[in-house]
C-alpha cells in the first residue's frame, strides 16, 4: 500500500485534529515527548530572537551567518551536555550525514547496529567506509566482528585526526526510535576503548527525556561524539553535537552538512534556547519521572493483552503485529476511534515485524491510555482476528 501526505494540525500535546476525521484524536504519533512543542517559553523566546535578529541569520555560518548569539547557545548546550564543546546543526539527519563521514573515509570501518535510525545507515553510506551491521544491541556479535579489526584500530593523532588509516568507528542510537529499547552505552564505551575506536552515538530520542537535567542518556566522557535532535523531547528543531573542542574545531572544517548550509535561524535558535533552560528546571525533573513511570504501566498493560511490545523502557510503545496490512488496517480502526497511532512498515522496520507505534508524551492521562488499552483490546478481535 502506497504510502501518503495528510494534514494533521495539533490542537495540544494530548489531541489533534487528522484531515477528514470530523472529531479531534488522541495524539499517540508525535516524538513531542515532554509536551513542550506550544509551551509559552518557546514561543516567546523564539519571537525574541526573531525580533533581534529577523527571520533569517542569511549565510553559513563558515561565511557571514554565525552570530555571536549562536556561540553562546553552543556553551549552554556544551555545560547542559557536560562536554568540552557543543556544535549547532540544521537537523539529525543532516547531523548524522555530515558528522559520520567526517569521522570515517574510505580505508576505514564502521560497525553499526541493525536497527539503527536510517540517517546513520545514509551517513555510513556516504562516508564509502566499509558498513558492519551487528545485531540488535549484542555486544557479543559486535566484539566478534569488532575482532577482525583489531589490527586496523583507530589512531587518534594530536590535532583530531579522525580519518587515519584503517580506523574504527561505532555509532549507536541510544534509544531506538522504533522499539523504544536502550543501548547498552557503557557496554559500547567499554568495548570502544578497548579497541581503540571512536564511539558515536545518536541521542536523539533521549535528549530531554532521560538525564537529571534532561541531557539525554549519552554522556560525552563515554562517546567521542554525541549528537542529539531539538525536535523530539525538546520541542524545537535542529540538531547539537557534543565533543571535544578539538572535535568541533575539526567538524567546522570537516562537516559537510555544516559547512554547505544557512545557520539554524533565529526562531529556531530561541526556542532551542528556552528548551535548554526549561528542562533542567526541578519542575520538567518530576514532569520526566512522572511520564517514564506511566510509560512503564502503559508497556506492561498492553502486553498483558497479549501483544509483543518488545523491550522498551521508553515512552515508546510498539504494538508489533507482523503483517503489515493487518497493521494498517489496526491503524485504520484506532482513528475512527478517535486515536492518532501511525502503523510502522518495511523498509522502516524489518519485514515481519510491521507494528503501531504508540508514543505517549507528558501530557497523556491514564484516562487516555486506558481508552487506548480498550481499543486495543477490541481491535484484536475486530481486526487481528478478522
Amino acid at each position: 500500500m502506497k504510502r501518503s501526505l495528510r494534514g494533521v494540525c495539533s490542537i495540544s500535546a494530548r489531541e489533534c485534529r487528522v484531515e477528514g476525521v470530523d472529531s479531534p484524536c488522541l495524539d499517540f504519533s508525535s516524538n513531542n515527548y515532554l509536551g513542550i512543542a506550544d509551551h509559552p517559553k518557546l514561543k516567546e523566546e523564539a519571537i525574541g530572537w526573531i525580533r533581534r535578529f529577523g527571520t533569517s541569520f542569511k549565510a553559513s555560518r563558515l561565511v557571514s551567518g554565525t552570530n555571536p548569539a549562536h556561540l553562546e547557545l553552543e556553551e549552554l548546550i556544551a555545560d547542559w551536555k557536560g562536554s568540552e564543546a557543543a556544535l549547532l546543526l540544521g537537523s539529525g539527519y543532516m547531523a548524522n550525514t555530515g558528522l559520520i563521514p567526517a569521522l570515517a573515509g574510505r580505508k576505514d570501518a564502521i560497525f553499526a547496529d541493525k536497527l539503527n535510525h536510517a540517517s546513520l545507515n545514509a551517513g555510513a553510506a556516504l562516508s564509502g567506509a566499509k558498513h558492519i551491521r551487528y545485531r540488535h544491541n549484542d555486544l557479543c556479535d559486535l566484539r566478534g566482528k569488532f575482532a577482525t579489526f583489531n589490527e586496523n584500530r583507530l589512531v587518534k593523532k594530536g590535532g583530531g585526526d579522525y580519518g587515519s588509516e584503517g580506523g574504527l568507528v561505532i555509532i549507536s542510537d541510544s534509544v531506538f526510535s522504533m522499539d523504544g529499547d536502550i543501548a547498552d552505552i557503557a557496554g559500547l564505551a567499554e568495548l570502544a576503548a578497548a579497541g581503540n575506536a571512536a564511539l558515536y552515538i545518536d541521542d536523539a530520542h533521549s535528549t530531554g527525556v532521560f538525564g537529571e537535567k534532561g541531557e539525554g542518556l549519552a554522556k560525552p566522557g563515554d562517546a567521542d561524539v554525541v549528537m542529539g535532535t531539538f525536535s523530539k523531547g525538546m520541542g524545537a528543531y535542529g540538531a547539537y553535537a557534543a565533543c571535544s573542542k578539538t572535535l568541533r574545531d575539526y567538524f567546522v572544517n570537516k562537516c559537510g552538512s555544516f559547512i554547505y548550509s544557512t545557520a539554524p535561524p533565529p526562531g529556531v535558535c530561541g526556542a532551542v534556547s528556552a528548551a535548554v533552560r526549561l528542562v533542567q528546571t526541578p519542575e520538567f525533573r518530576e514532569i520526566r519521572g512522572r511520564l517514564l513511570e506511566l510509560a512503564a504501566w502503559f508497556a506492561r498493560e498492553v502486553a498483558a493483552l497479549g501483544f509483543d511490545t518488545g523491550k522498551t523502557g521508553t515512552p515508546i510503545v510498539p504494538v508489533i503485529i507482523g503483517d503489515a496490512a493487518k497493521t494498517v488496517r489496526f491503524s485504520r480502526y484506532l482513528l475512527d476511534n478517535g486515536v492518532l497511532a501511525v502503523a510502522i512498515r518495511p523498509p522502516t522496520v524489518p519485514v515481519g515485524s510491521a507494528r503501531l507505534r504508540l508514543s505517549l508524551n507528558a501530557e497523556h492521562t491514564k484516562e487516555d491510555l486506558s481508552k487506548v488499552l480498550e481499543l486495543l483490546e477490541s481491535g484484536a478481535e475486530k481486526v487481528l482476528s478478522a
